[in-house]
C-alpha cells in the first residue's frame, strides 16, 4: 500500500505533524504500536472508593491557553475545540518549601512584583531576570510565530545553563529556589537546562495556564477526529519494524509482520532511542546517532493517583499546582529518597462526575525498577508492589503534610512507576519526558529533524522542548521542514489572527 505520508508514533508531535500535512493536501498514515493513541496525553480508568476514576498519563496543565497566546493558535490552526479552565490568576502554582511558601501569579510582570515583594533586596536582579526570559522567548521562532527569531541558531540560549546565568545575577538562594522550584516541568536541574527551554517552558505556564477539562482524552480525540476529517488514517496496535530507503531517498516502512507500506515521506514522532532503532545505519553521522542512542532520559517518575473526600475542605487546594519540596534546594526532585515524606507536585484537576481526583507526581530512580525491566505491567510481584506501596506512603505523607485540609481525606486508586511509563508511552527508562532537555541534548547537540535520506524525519518531544505545547511545536517543526518553516508559521499566525483578536 502507498501512502503520501507515514507518521510512526500517535503523540501530539506525531498527530499534529499529520493534520498539517492533511490540511496540504497529503493522505497521511499515523501507526501506532499502542492499543490506544495519544501517547502521554492516553488516560487510563481505575476502580475508587465510589466508582470507576479516569486519569491521565500526563497531562496536568497546559500553558499559553489564553485567546491569541501560542499554544492557542496551534489548536485553532489544527481545527480542534479543546475545553479548558484557566487556573486561579492570584497562585496557579504554590510552591512550598521548608522555608516558605510562594504564589506563583500568571503574567511575568505579576510573577516580577511577586518576586521583588518575597525578595526586596533584589529588584534589580529580579527585572533582569524576567526581562531575560522575555527576550528568550521572542528570541524562538515557533513559541513566537516570528520567522523572523533568530533563537534557533543562538548558541547562548542552548549553551548557557540557567544556573549559570543566575549565579552571573548574584541571585541569592531564596530567589534561585522560587525560580527554579517548577523545574518539574522540565525535569532538568539548574545547572543543566539551557535559558531557552527554561524561558519557553515556564513562560508558557506563567503567561496562560490552563486544566484540559476531560484531560488528555479532550485533546487526542478530536485531534484524531480532525485527522480522519482531512482524509488521513490511524491505525493501532501496528508496531514498526524499520524504515525503508531507495537509493537517497525513504521509500517506506516494514511492520513487525511484514506488511511493507510505501511512502513519500516517513516521520517517526518516537523517543530518539527507538527512531534510532528504525533508522538505516547510515541516516545520521555516527557521532549523531551514537549521540541519539545513549540520550539521557529524564529522572524517573513515580505518580500517585487517586481521590479526595467529599467531604474535604478545598478552600485554597483547587484551581492550583502544588509543588511540595522537601528541601529549600528544589534539585532535590533529581536526588529522590526512598524514606521520607517525598516531594510531590500535586494536581487538582476540575471535579469529573461529582469527583474530585488528584494526582501527585513523584521522581524515582530507573535503578530502583530495573530488577523488573523484563516483566511487564499487571505482572509484577509482591516485592514489586510492596516498593509501590512504600513509595507511596512517602508522596501521601507530603501532601498531608504541606496541605493539612487533606489529612485523612485522600483515598489513593494506584500509582505507576518508570516501568509503567515505559510500558505505555515507550520512554525507555520511564523519564518523565522522555529525553532529559539538558545542555547536552539541544542546540549543537539536539537530534536534528532531518535526517540524509529525503523525506525521512525525526520529531517528537525529545527534539525540542518538553510538554504538550514543546511536543505540539515539534510536530509543526517536522511539517514546516516539508512544506517550508517561514511560509508555515507565516500561514498558522495569519489564519488565527481573526479568530484572537475576537477572543480577545
Amino acid at each position: 500500500m502507498t501512502y503520501s505520508s507515514i507518521v510512526v508514533g500517535s503523540g501530539i508531535s506525531g498527530l499534529s505533524a499529520a493534520i498539517v500535512l492533511a490540511k496540504h493536501g497529503r493522505k497521511p498514515l499515523v501507526l501506532e504500536a499502542h492499543n490506544i493513541p495519544g501517547g502521554c496525553m492516553q488516560m487510563f480508568q481505575r476502580r475508587g472508593p465510589d466508582g470507576p476514576c479516569r486519569f491521565d498519563t500526563g497531562v496536568h496543565y497546559v500553558g499559553s491557553l489564553y485567546p491569541g497566546q501560542i499554544m492557542w493558535r496551534l489548536f485553532c490552526y489544527l481545527g480542534v475545540d479543546v475545553p479548558t479552565t484557566p487556573l486561579d490568576r492570584e497562585c496557579f502554582d504554590r510552591i512550598s518549601l521548608p522555608g516558605g511558601d510562594f504564589c506563583v501569579p500568571v503574567g511575568w510582570d505579576n510573577l516580577a512584583v511577586a518576586l521583588k515583594r518575597e525578595c526586596p533586596d533584589e529588584a534589580a536582579v529580579v527585572d533582569a531576570y524576567v526581562a531575560k526570559m522575555r527576550r528568550v522567548e521572542a528570541s524562538l521562532n515557533w513559541h513566537t510565530l516570528n520567522p523572523e527569531a533568530e533563537g534557533a541558531y543562538d548558541r547562548e540560549l542552548f549553551e548557557t545553563s540557567l544556573q549559570g546565568f543566575l549565579d552571573s545575577l548574584g541571585a541569592s538562594p531564596r530567589l534561585r529556589s522560587l525560580i527554579c522550584a517548577q523545574s518539574s516541568l522540565y525535569a532538568v536541574p539548574a545547572a543543566q537546562v539551557p535559558l531557552a527551554i527554561h524561558a519557553a517552558v515556564i513562560g508558557s505556564a506563567v503567561e496562560g495556564p490552563h486544566y484540559v477539562n476531560g484531560g488528555g482524552d479532550a485533546i487526542t480525540k478530536p485531534l484524531v477526529a480532525r485527522l480522519r476529517e482531512l482524509g488521513g488514517e490511524l491505525r493501532l496496535r501496528t508496531p514498526v519494524e524499520r524504515t525503508l530507503v531507495d537509493g537517497d531517498k525513504v521509500s517506506g516502512v516494514e511492520l513487525a509482520g511484514g506488511e511493507v507500506l510505501r511512502a513519500e515521506e516517513v516521520i517517526l514522532a518516537v523517543h530518539p532511542r527507538v527512531a534510532v532503532k528504525l533508522l538505516p545505519d547510515d541516516a545520521y553521522r555516527r557521532v549523531l546517532r551514537q549521540r541519539m542512542a545513549d540520550a539521557e532520559e529524564c529522572i524517573g517518575a513515580f505518580v500517585v493517583y487517586g481521590t479526595i473526600d467529599p467531604g474535604a475542605d478545598l478552600t485554597g487546594v483547587t484551581g492550583r499546582n502544588h509543588y511540595l519540596l522537601r528541601d529549600d534546594d528544589p534539585d532535590c526532585f533529581y536526588r529522590p529518597s526512598m524514606d521520607g515524606p517525598a516531594d510531590a507536585i500535586v494536581n487538582l484537576p476540575p471535579p469529573a462526575n461529582g469527583r474530585q481526583l488528584f494526582s501527585a507526581m513523584g521522581s524515582a530512580r530507573w535503578e530502583w525498577f530495573e530488577q523488573w525491566q523484563d516483566t511487564r505491567t499487571l505482572k509484577r510481584d509482591a516485592k514489586y508492589t510492596a516498593l509501590k506501596e512504600k513509595l507511596t506512603a512517602n508522596i501521601v505523607a507530603m501532601i498531608e503534610q504541606r496541605i493539612p485540609q487533606l489529612r485523612g481525606r485522600l483515598h489513593v486508586v494506584d500509582a505507576s512507576t518508570p516501568l509503567t511509563l515505559r510500558d505505555y508511552t515507550g520512554y525507555p527508562r520511564g523519564g518523565i519526558y522522555g529525553v532529559a532537555p539538558g545542555m547536552n541534548a539541544q542546540g549543537r547537540n539536539g537530534v536534528r529533524r532531518r535526517t540524509r535520506y529525503r523525506g525521512l524525519y525525526v520529531s517528537g518531544a525529545g527534539t525540542g522542548t518538553p510538554g504538550i505545547l514543546g511536543a505540539c511545536v515539534t510536530g509543526f517543526g517536522v511539517a514546516g521542514s516539508i512544506l517550508g518553516t517561514d511560509a508555515l508559521i507565516d500561514e498558522v499566525r495569519s489564519q488565527t489572527d481573526d479568530a484572537a483578536r475576537k477572543g480577545s
